[in-house]
């Protein structure tokens, strides 16, 4: 039989639906806790992999500086005016030239007396080839004039030259010629003259200067020269106590190298 609701039944039965919500609830609520304790805790959960730091670079080796390129050299605007780096030889090549020289001359002859040292002029011609590149040939032709006191003495002479050149770039050159040749002394108030000759010999050390040559033919060999000589030239006795004559001289010598 269903009792008809009053308010106090009414009172009793939420009373007691009340109390039996109440220990549900209460073991529901330490679930829920744990749930929210081990989410925060990341427990249940797979935690999410932390990315990988990127790897650091190596440090590249430090590389020396490169040097600086050096200045390229201007090239010169006339090449045939610049100088050549070796320098062609100067004496080269076939040649004609001359000298003249102050010649002190000592002389013996027969029948005068000749204390003295004769003093003149003299002069040269000449004409070869170097025909290697330490040794020139040539011919020369040569004559000099010498006075003393009242005497006077003219000699000359034809010779071979041989021209030998150590240093292949310096123009010093060393001589030795031989050849035949004669002269004679005269006498003021003495009618006649007393002459020598022979074979004669001739050493003699020569340096020549080119001072237009660098200019004029800076890449070819040769060129017009000048500069001193000194030398001998001796006229040798046939026999002891015969006629000789020994001169010493100093000369300019004028030389053209056509060049090879």
């Amino acid at each position: 039989m269903r009792l008809p609701p009053t308010p106090r039944r009414v009172a009793v039965l939420g009373l007691l639906a009340a109390l039996a919500a109440a220990p549900s609830a209460a073991a529901a609520a330490p679930t829920d806790d744990a749930a929210g304790a081990d989410a925060d805790a990341g427990v249940g959960t797979a935690p999410e992999p932390e990315p990988e730091p990127a790897p650091e670079p190596e440090p590249e080796p430090e590389s020396e500086p490169e040097p600086e390129p050096e200045p390229a050299e201007a090239a010169p605007a006339d090449t045939e005016a610049a100088p050549a780096k070796i320098r062609p030889p100067r004496v080269d090549g076939a040649y004609v030239g001359g000298s003249a020289y102050v010649p002190l001359t000592l002389t013996r002859v027969r029948v005068l007396d000749t204390p003295g040292a004769f003093v003149g002029v003299g002069g040269s011609v000449r004409a070869g080839e170097v025909v290697f590149p330490w040794m020139a040939i040539g011919v020369e032709l040569f004559g000099s004039l010498g006075y003393h006191a009242d005497q006077r003495v003219g000699q000359g002479a034809l010779l071979v030259d041989f021209g030998f050149l150590p240093l292949r770039q310096r123009p010093l050159s060393l001589h030795a010629a031989f050849g035949v040749g004669g002269g004679a002394v005269r006498q003021a108030g003495i009618e006649g003259r007393q002459g020598f000759g022979g074979a004669v010999f001739k050493a003699a050390a020569r340096y020549e200067l080119f001072p237009v040559a660098e200019r004029k033919r800076p890449r070819r060999g040769g060129g017009f020269g000048l500069g001193p000589e000194l030398g001998w030239i001796g006229f040798t006795p046939a026999a002891a106590g015969r006629p000789m004559s020994n001169t010493l001289y100093l000369s300019l010598t004028l030389t053209y190298y056509f060049g090879s």
